[in-house]
């Protein structure tokens, strides 16, 4: 069985955090013998960035038999991601390597980058527990992703991408499943609400909760398989 770690990144150039992020997150991959690809969405400049083309791009690149999507600013146990990817090998359906998303502050994420301390040991700004989060690192089988069709490109910016691909797995491949355990949140700008946002911004992401409801609206499998390619 073949793995691989992709995660999906392009540099707007709107905040010095991401990329120092980044740096952080490869790092702490580099410890997992996993191999790990960086992938963008083929876009430039501060054009909208589309987490899904990334995905899409590097789930073709790498090939493997279970992916592992991790954005840039997540870190997980080891141990987590090795039991998400036995349970996404076993059967299908979406895994999410956690259970308790933790939000570190603007100050520990910056000891942590400076490996002056472990997540573990820092006090969250705020937490998401009982599988709230969804998106941030997902684990799929090829027979899972290929059940879907495809990350729906659609979707640009930040919000209501996760939410809508949650349901597409659940009515293609069967319900969700977690692992018990943290995720940790490296701070940035935030991307919803925050002062860096653009009009435009702002309008990707009422365009992506627009079409979450063309998801909660699907009931098959062909259906979602339409939404995912492109269409409405």
């Amino acid at each position: 069985m073949t793995v691989a770690i992709v995660i999906p990144f392009r540099d707007r150039g709107n905040d010095p955090l991401r990329p120092a992020n980044l740096r952080c997150v490869i790092e702490h991959w580099d410890g997992c013998d996993v191999p790990v690809w960086l992938s963008d969405d083929g876009r430039v400049g501060d054009a909208q960035f589309n987490r899904s083309q990334a995905y899409n791009r590097g789930a073709w690149f790498v090939g493997a038999d279970v992916v592992v999507f991790a954005e840039a600013d997540m870190l997980v146990p080891y141990s987590q991601i090795r039991q998400a990817i036995a349970m996404a090998a076993a059967a299908p359906g979406l895994v999410v390597p956690f259970i308790q998303y933790r939000y570190l502050t603007r100050e520990d994420s910056g000891r942590v980058r400076a490996h002056d301390i472990e997540p573990r040991d820092c006090i969250p700004e705020s937490i998401m527990d009982n599988g709230e989060s969804i998106g941030a690192v997902n684990v799929v089988s090829r027979e899972t992703l290929d059940a879907i069709g495809q990350w729906d490109e659609v979707f640009e910016g930040a919000w209501y991408d996760d939410v809508a691909m949650k349901i597409a797995f659940d009515v293609c491949a069967g319900p969700t499943r977690w692992v018990d355990g943290p995720a940790w949140h490296l701070w940035h700008r935030p991307g919803f609400g925050g002062s860096p946002l653009t009009a435009e911004d702002n309008a990707a992401t009422a365009r992506n909760k627009e079409r979450l409801e063309l998801y909660r609206q699907a009931t098959t499998p062909e259906r979602i398989r339409e939404l995912t390619a492109g269409r409405h």
